[in-house]
């Protein structure tokens, strides 16, 4: 028998929004365990989406960085495919100390670097120790890739850190062995990518909400949960692609408060897998 192939039921104008960002998160990392195992591609993406006579609107939201070739050569791609492309500039924002992505792969590095000192040499040995079990120390919180992480929530343990790796520094200094000038990259500003389209998203919707009966949004961000309330409250139908463990817990709870209303049938979650014979590069 046949595979059923997969197919939107679309009775209304519908109104699409692509939160670029939220979907690039569901193939970016292939370490990560919801990582959703195949890569969407932008073109097919909206020839499959223009191949439904009631999709009128098809919008593509994603931050651009004008200093990396990459993502501007990108910006003009989804210009050329033929997407309302709505964008903005990245902005890089300080990040609180508790941000590892900085952090962490230094002390790893220097661990790195002592490994083999730190067996010929126990005055090295001993103080590697005691890094360590600073870093050790430090409250841990779990990821989605079964890695150790660490937050640093106050300045004195960032410092004690600091100390101990400077000190090291020098003494190795002595035996002729570099670490990097892992001290200077330690007093480097950490900034995070911000970039973000919620209101942006917000207001377009708004502002066409006469013309469309069904929004169709690629994101599962849970942020998105009170927006879809409102409008399945307004009599819209919505559909959210999302990737398996990349749906906000938000949705879990407006479900048991559509079902209480009777309004379930309004709201529509169909996972991104539905679509890989569509849409996968």
């Amino acid at each position: 028998m046949p595979t059923e192939i997969f197919k939107f039921k679309l009775r209304a104008n519908t109104y699409v929004v692509i939160d670029w960002a939220n979907v690039y998160g569901w193939f970016s990392d292939p370490s990560s365990k919801t990582y959703l195992g195949w890569e969407i591609d932008p073109k097919k993406l909206f020839e499959y989406l223009k191949s439904y006579t009631e999709i009128s609107d098809i919008n593509f939201y994603y931050g651009v960085e004008p200093l990396k070739q990459k993502s501007v050569d990108f910006k003009n791609h989804i210009e050329t495919i033929g997407y309302a492309h709505k964008s903005k500039e990245v902005k890089w924002v300080p990040a609180a100390l508790e941000t590892t992505a900085h952090f962490k792969p230094l002390v790893h590095k220097l661990f790195d670097v002592l490994d083999n000192v730190k067996n010929t040499n126990s005055t090295i040995s001993n103080r590697l120790y005691e890094l360590s079990k600073k870093v050790e120390q430090l409250p841990k919180f779990s990821t989605d890739t079964d890695k150790v992480n660490f937050q640093i929530t106050n300045e004195n343990q960032l410092k004690e850190i600091y100390d101990a790796i400077e000190a090291l520094d020098n003494d190795l200094k002595k035996l002729n062995i570099d670490i990097g000038g892992l001290q200077e990259q330690l007093k480097q500003p950490v900034s995070r990518r911000k970039c973000d389209f919620d209101v942006e998203i917000s207001r377009d919707i708004y502002n066409n909400l006469s013309m469309f009966g069904t929004l169709l949004i690629f994101s599962g961000d849970g942020d998105y949960s009170a927006l879809v309330d409102d409008l399945i409250s307004k009599s819209k139908k919505i559909i959210v692609v999302f990737a398996s463990g990349h749906i906000g817990k938000e949705y879990d709870q407006l479900i048991e408060k559509l079902i209480e209303k009777g309004f379930k049938s309004r709201l529509f979650l169909c996972s991104a897998n539905n679509l890989y014979q569509f849409i996968a590069k």
